[in-house]
């Protein structure tokens, strides 16, 4: 029988001991590119795996928030529903009146204003008009007296200004001139003669704003340009 051992009990040469290194080179080499290839699948799927997550994490919450946003507007466009139902709902349920009803109860409240009042504010008014009429007639009292061959004629009054007067007629044979003094509210008319002869002539002053009073007199002058009140 053939001796089966040579083959194992062969020692290889340095051929075969360069290939089997090179065999071994070449499977460490593909090893390595397999788990190359393992590990960068496996990050991969992991970097897919996240990124997946990352999405549902953010449907989840925009599907979160968006009920929040929608109940909000609900309740806003309610409360304008309400403020403007409220806008629009009648103040009172109370039925119109009779316009005639109206007119009559307001001249009912009108009389009854008019009777309530106090009788001492009509005394009060009477009082003021009485008082102011007697003033009228104070201020408008005057007087003539002669000073050397002038007339004079006075006459008490006041306005808000101050004083008002004017004259009328004359006939070229007198002059009208007048002082006032305003400590005693008092109108002095200095009637002077500028030429012989009979007239008649009106003086105006005022006793108040826009009340004017007249004084009629007939004067006469002689030679010597004496003024005289004859009427």
């Amino acid at each position: 029988m053939p001796n089966n051992d040579f083959h194992e009990d062969h020692e290889p040469n340095a051929i075969e001991r360069d290939r089997m290194e090179r065999r071994e080179q070449t499977k460490r080499k593909s090893r390595i590119s397999s788990i190359l290839v393992i590990v960068i699948g496996v990050a991969v799927i992991i970097g897919m795996i996240i990124a997946i997550a990352s999405l549902v994490g953010k449907n989840k919450k925009s599907g979160d928030t968006e009920p929040s946003t929608v109940t909000a507007t609900i309740v806003s466009v309610s409360q304008e529903t309400q403020g403007s139902t409220e806008a629009t709902a009648p103040k009172s349920t109370q039925p119109a009146r009779d316009p005639a009803l109206n007119n009559i109860a307001s001249s009912q409240d009108n009389n009854t204003q008019q009777s309530t009042l106090p009788s001492s504010a009509s005394s009060s008014a009477s009082s003021d008009v009485s008082s102011d009429a007697s003033s009228s007639s104070a201020s408008s009292a005057g007087g003539s007296y002669s000073s050397g061959n002038s007339l004079h004629y006075t006459a008490s009054g006041q306005t808000s200004y101050g004083y008002d007067w004017t004259y009328s007629g004359g006939g070229g044979i007198v002059n009208v001139g007048c002082n006032y003094d305003f400590n005693t509210k008092q109108y002095d008319f200095n009637i002077t003669g500028v030429a012989p002869g009979t007239t008649t002539l009106t003086l105006y002053y005022n006793t108040a704003d826009g009340v004017q009073q007249p004084v009629n007199m007939t004067v006469q002058v002689d030679s010597n340009l004496n003024v005289t009140q004859i009427g």
